[in-house]
């Protein structure tokens, strides 16, 4: 399921909302819609920031990612081989 908020401002407004928003986000009380996000911090996230541009505008973009479900220690043995002679 997809959450999102659409905001529009100026540059001031911009930073306001990002400095509000990111401590939120790693304090665990950021809502989109309603819905609580949290970080996890029993697994890695993925994470990217993505510049685009084209003839009609350009675009930022941070992208924060994760499972849900966490690999067992016989999965994670099993993504080590080594051979030893």
């Amino acid at each position: 399921m997809k959450y999102q908020e659409d905001f529009f401002g100026t540059k001031t407004e911009l930073a306001d909302f990002v400095k509000k928003v990111v401590p939120e986000l790693f304090a665990g009380k950021l809502t989109v819609e309603g819905k609580n996000v949290v970080i996890p911090s029993d697994r890695q996230v993925d994470y990217k920031i993505k510049y685009s541009e084209d003839e009609e505008g350009a675009a930022v973009t941070l992208k924060i990612s994760w499972d849900f479900e966490t690999a067992t220690e016989e999965e994670e043995e099993e993504g080590i081989e080594l051979d030893v002679e």
